[in-house]
């Protein structure tokens, strides 16, 4: 189910949707998804709680009640606001303004003062809260591995999302390496093939990537987490049913996310300027 922008914005015209469910989220203009079921679950909260808090307005609650929402309100937004990091502060904190406004000039039975500060809420910083978390998703995932996972993530096939995550993978190392799909070479095999340290057909890993360049030791720390990884979730989710919930599978997809980043974003085989080779171990003189 997913709940229209539109009755955050004071009925314009929005485009986005809001899942309700904390399985996923699609925002932004290019309409990937983008996972973080904790940070996505405190956003359905934050304007379930903002729509509680105004038709409680409404309906001329108690002010105690009134007083509990707005705190409950502020409490999901300074949490959100944590998993969101720093420099991303000025609808937060317009947010806790005109909360802190709503419910003073409400105890007050003021309602002339505080009508603004619910039009401000509505309109512009509980956008600005959802414009915020879109930036910051947009960047969690690399962008060929979020269109592999889509079709299932958004079917809240999770296992699946998985599968398809691994293949988005075992593509990237294929062409990376140049290898024929038809020649069968898959899985813990094809990445053996391809970031072993004895492999002759070894690619080499980027030396701008965001680790720097790699010594051998973590080179083939490289080559064993992603051996691992194909080893442990790959094997499992593609020969047997794999009961993996939401939260589960975004752990397994970052984890192969984060293989995605290790390796090279073109052509591995071959020498490129800001591509070395791998160093040396530190403290060793090189030859």
């Amino acid at each position: 189910m997913y709940l229209p922008i539109a009755q955050t914005v004071g009925g314009q015209p929005a485009n986005r949707r809001v899942p309700e469910s904390a399985a996923g989220i699609r925002l932004g203009r290019d309409n990937q998804p983008v996972l973080s079921v904790t940070a996505y679950r405190q956003l359905s909260a934050l304007i379930s709680q903002v729509h509680q808090l105004i038709d409680s307005v409404r309906a001329e609650a108690a002010t105690s009640e009134i007083d509990l929402r707005v705190d409950a309100t502020r409490r999901t937004a300074d949490g959100l606001q944590q998993m969101l990091g720093p420099g991303r502060a000025r609808a937060f904190s317009d947010l806790g303004r005109h909360l802190y406004w709503l419910g003073r000039y409400y105890r007050q039975g003021e309602p002339v003062k505080y009508e603004p500060d619910i039009r401000d809420i509505r309109d512009r910083d509980l956008p600005g809260i959802i414009a915020a978390v879109e930036k910051w998703g947009s960047g969690l995932l690399d962008p060929q591995l979020a269109a592999a996972i889509s079709e299932s993530w958004d079917a809240q096939r999770h296992a699946s999302a998985v599968r398809d995550a691994f293949i988005c993978l075992e593509n990237k190392l294929r062409d990376l390496g140049g290898v024929d799909s038809s020649h069968g070479l898959s899985g813990d095999r094809l990445v053996t093939s391809l970031l072993g340290p004895a492999s002759e057909a070894r690619i080499e890993l980027p030396a701008d990537g965001f680790m720097g360049p790699l010594t051998r030791g973590e080179a083939n720390g490289a080559y064993h987490l992603v051996k691992g990884a194909f080893l442990l979730f790959r094997n499992a989710t593609a020969h047997r049913p794999i009961g993996c919930t939401a939260s589960e599978a975004e752990d397994i997809i970052h984890l192969v996310n984060l293989c995605v980043r290790l390796l090279p974003s073109g052509d591995g085989r071959r020498p490129a300027e800001g591509r070395t080779r791998v160093m040396p171990p530190r403290g060793a003189c090189p030859a």
